[in-house]
């Protein structure tokens, strides 16, 4: 029902809500304002979001299933646990309950329960209105005004879903809640301005489910209920209703939360009735909370909607300049931050004076000292390091462990390191939370080796030194990330001499391996461990330097160098991470596929073997190829990276024709061409004419 009501509302957004503000809030990661208890001070988002509903309804069914097992506890002399009483109320398990009366109620909750949900869609049992006489009779009967209520509550309930005269019933008996602090007198009261609306006075029922708004465990019912009213006519007769200027106040203060309203419009309505309103601090706070969404997307505001940013800025921080209450906290405490939001750092400096000046002990007014601080840097040096995390240090205490000011500390300081050119400083500062070890080259990864083990020179590098230590102790993916960097630097001594654990690791193919497919794909999985693999390729580097000319070997090496580029079987040994869009370390891949290519040539030209050179033959064209769909842009993705057939079927390239004909223009017709001219007799021409499409569409062509 909610859903149905809440896309209504979407649509008709209409004069009421006239010229929206800016904003459109995403989750926040960084945020440096005290936490509020208000449930509605607790979401940066639009409260009419539907994810955003589904946690404000969940937080408040817990809370109300709280209060109501107490009443129940309460009730019940103390004779049962909590969970015991949730047991007989939500469980409907009686068997320890001894109190007829208390059975009674709860067996009848279960038995009209069906009548009072969605589970008949539209159209209900007829046998349900029965239960409203029934429910009425049992609270004439009940002894204690505890019964008496939630019988009222179901009878209302029941009467007001199924259109038979809830208003009646409400009037007779309300006298049982006139005095009453239970949570049913919420239910009740909710039920009685819900069935106000469907009776046709829908003024006088928004009205009272704003009477909810700061005072019931329901509160969001008035600010869920409040799409009733849908022009400013509708506004105009529930405003009229107010008794005072605080209820004014609180029905400004619920147009404003719907996230298309003119939120300085309603402060300037709650200001001109009372410039010391709760309510104006309530959207001065919001507001504020809304804002620091620029903290978690400040690259998005800065490089793209930075001059509409500044728009709004201007426009709040002039409105607030007109605003002269008693207490001008969050008034100055808002100036501060969307001064620093505009990069007026000295107007911000200027009020934040006279913050720390009248709140010396509010963590919110320092840190907003310390990120005033930060972001007015230029440059980071190791002195500027050392004064943060003094500065940092100062805002820890009990209730506020400066995890989110870290972090974001680092993220401004990654932009800072990037500016001057400090690359590791740059890796430091953005991998503190997850290590991303494909961003390590091997000269980096012995940087980071020598940084964890080696005492710093500034507080904040020893923060970080501590956190990466953390991080990497006992870890595995930092054994793997370790052996990668060297295998894929070739460097296969030095990671046969870790001696790490990870060497035992299975690779999933053999990497000297020269298949007719493309990657070398197939064959049996598992069969060689790391440390094998390297042993053996070790054992081919030492016979190639005794015979650099044995053709098995160079054709067995070059498989190997194949194998662990990015196109070949064993790539994984190579990167803690493989990418299907971008190529990892390209420049290297490049290396290991010319040096490939290198040993295949003097295997071909030293084989006597003609089934040998016809393989090698196709895996120097499998490694040309792989070379030309390397061509990659200055961030790393290629340009293309597979064999299909081509729109017109004139040839079997990629996904773009040109680029792959000029391949085989350069490259493949050569080789292929070669392979059908000299080794036609061979079985592996043979072999590769059956198993190898991409081949065959080429010489049937022809």
């Amino acid at each position: 029902m909610f859903l149905r009501t809440l896309i209504a509302t979407l649509i008709l957004k209409l004069s009421l809500f006239s010229c929206a503000d800016y904003w459109d809030p995403n989750s926040i990661q960084y945020m440096f304002l005290d936490k509020k208890d208000n449930l509605f001070l607790q979401f940066s988002e639009d409260l009419n979001d539907p994810s955003i509903y589904n946690q404000i309804t969940y937080l408040y069914s817990e809370e109300s299933k709280k209060q109501n097992i107490d009443e129940w506890k309460k009730e019940l002399k103390d004779k049962y646990s909590y969970e015991e009483i949730e047991d007989f109320i939500y469980n409907k398990n009686l068997r320890r309950l001894n109190e007829i009366e208390a059975k009674e109620y709860i067996n009848f909750v279960y038995e009209q329960d069906n009548c009072v949900n969605n589970s008949f869609g539209e159209t209900k049992p007829t046998r349900c209105t029965n239960f409203i006489p029934k429910a009425l009779k049992k609270l004439e009967d009940a002894k204690t005004d505890f019964y008496k209520q939630r019988y009222f509550f179901l009878a209302l309930r029941m009467a007001h879903y199924h259109k038979k005269n809830p208003l009646e019933i409400y009037n007779k008996y309300s006298y049982l809640i006139e005095n009453s602090n239970s949570i049913v007198k919420d239910w009740i009261d909710a039920l009685y301005a819900g069935a106000l609306i469907k009776s046709g006075e829908k003024a006088k029922g928004v009205y009272l489910f704003s009477k909810l708004f700061d005072e019931a465990i329901n509160s969001h019912l008035a600010l869920y209920n409040f799409f009733h009213i849908r022009n400013q006519n509708d506004f105009d007769l529930v405003l009229n209703l107010a008794q005072n200027s605080d209820e004014k106040a609180k029905i400004y203060v619920l147009r404003a939360l719907d996230s298309s309203s003119n939120t300085i419009e309603e402060m300037k309505n709650i200001y001109n009735l009372d410039k010391n309103s709760k309510w104006l601090n309530f959207l001065l706070y919001r507001e504020l909370l809304k804002s620091q969404t620029y903290f978690n997307t400040y690259d998005y505001f800065e490089e793209i909607d930075e001059s509409q940013n500044n728009i709004f800025y201007s426009k709040y921080i002039e409105f607030l300049k007109t605003l002269e209450p008693e207490n001008r906290y969050l008034v100055d405490l808002s100036l501060v931050y969307f001064n620093i939001y505009s990069k007026n750092y000295e107007e911000a400096k200027k009020v934040l004076n006279k913050l720390l000046e009248a709140y010396p002990k509010s963590h919110e007014v320092r840190t907003a000292s310390y990120i005033l601080y930060l972001q007015s840097l230029e440059k980071i040096d190791k002195e500027t390091e050392n004064v943060i995390i003094d500065k940092i240090e100062k805002l820890i205490d009990e209730n506020h462990t400066s995890n989110t000011t870290y972090e974001y500390t680092l993220e401004v300081l990654s932009k800072l390191y990037k500016k001057q050119g400090l690359d590791f400083n740059t890796f430091l500062s953005q991998n503190y939370s997850y290590i991303d070890y494909t961003a390590l080259d091997l000269d980096k990864f012995r940087m980071f080796e020598e940084f964890l083990s080696k005492p710093q020179d500034s507080k904040l590098k020893t923060y970080l030194q501590k956190k990466y230590q953390n991080l990497t102790k006992n870890s595995q993916e930092f054994d793997y990330a370790k052996v990668s960097v060297l295998i894929n630097n070739l460097k296969f001594k030095e990671a046969l001499d870790t001696k790490l654990s990870i060497l035992d690791t299975n690779l999933e193919y053999n990497p000297f391996n020269g298949l007719i497919r493309g990657n070398n794909r197939s064959g049996k999985k598992n069969e060689m461990t790391i440390k094998l693999f390297l042993n053996k390729i070790i054992e081919i580097e030492s016979i190639l330097q005794k015979n650099p000319i044995s053709a098995m070997d160079n054709f067995l090496y070059a498989n190997a160098l194949y194998n662990l580029s990015y196109f070949g079987n064993s790539d994984r040994a190579t990167t803690t991470y493989r990418s299907v869009a971008y190529i990892h370390t390209p420049k290297l891949q490049e290396e290991k596929l010319n040096l490939a290519l290198k040993h295949y040539e003097i295997a071909l030209n030293n084989s006597q073997d003609n089934e040998l050179k016809a393989k090698t033959t196709y895996q120097i064209a499998k490694t040309k190829l792989a070379l030309f769909d390397l061509k990659y842009d200055k961030d790393g993705y290629p340009q293309g990276l597979s064999w299909m057939y081509s729109k017109n079927q004139k040839y079997f390239y990629g996904s773009d024709d040109k680029f792959y004909e000029d391949f085989l223009l350069k490259d493949g017709k050569k080789y292929f061409d070669n392979l059908q001219q000299n080794y036609k007799d061979t079985k592996y021409y043979k072999e590769l004419l059956k198993e190898c499409g991409d081949f065959r569409t080429y010489i049937n062509n022809k």
